[in-house]
């Protein structure tokens, strides 16, 4: 009696520790902050992501709310290509259906835990992102000139 009651709470510990080691891998990180920001659940999406990955989730709230009325959420599908870590960073590839090349999310390391580590220059395509740009950080250059020639 005493040899099964330790061989199942031997597999019950085993089982935990796969399950929580496989929840905070980059790419487990990155797919379920991925589908809660493909569903523009920004705040789901802020929970896994870095302080500045968070600041970009509440601007993309607000705007979200801008326009919720004139436009429906469409599920966005993606796969998980490929996950890349070195040291406390990683990168981890994904491709979305419709779109052509593979899309990086960084993430980094904090206390131990895995969180997306998204900038404004990572949205605006510098670090190779450019495909969720949201237009907002974008300077109007055209204007801009047109008010030097005053």
């Amino acid at each position: 009696m005493k040899l099964k009651f330790q061989a199942v709470c031997t597999v019950i510990i085993l089982f935990s520790a796969i399950s929580c080691g496989k929840g905070d891998s980059p790419k487990a990180v990155a797919d379920s902050f991925l589908k809660a920001f493909h569903s523009q659940d920004f705040a789901g999406a802020r929970k896994y992501g870095t302080e500045d990955t968070g600041k970009l989730m509440d601007v993309m709230a607000g705007f979200s709310k801008m326009v919720q009325d004139s436009a429906q959420v469409t599920e966005v599908k993606y796969e998980i290509v490929s996950e890349k870590i070195e040291g406390d960073n990683a990168v981890v590839m994904y491709k979305e259906e419709g779109k052509e090349g593979e899309i990086p999310l960084n993430l980094m390391r904090v206390d131990g835990k895995w969180k997306v580590n998204m900038t404004k220059e990572s949205l605006n395509g510098a670090e190779g992102g450019d495909r969720m740009d949201v237009g907002a950080t974008n300077t109007d250059s055209t204007a801009a000139a047109t008010e030097e020639k005053k």
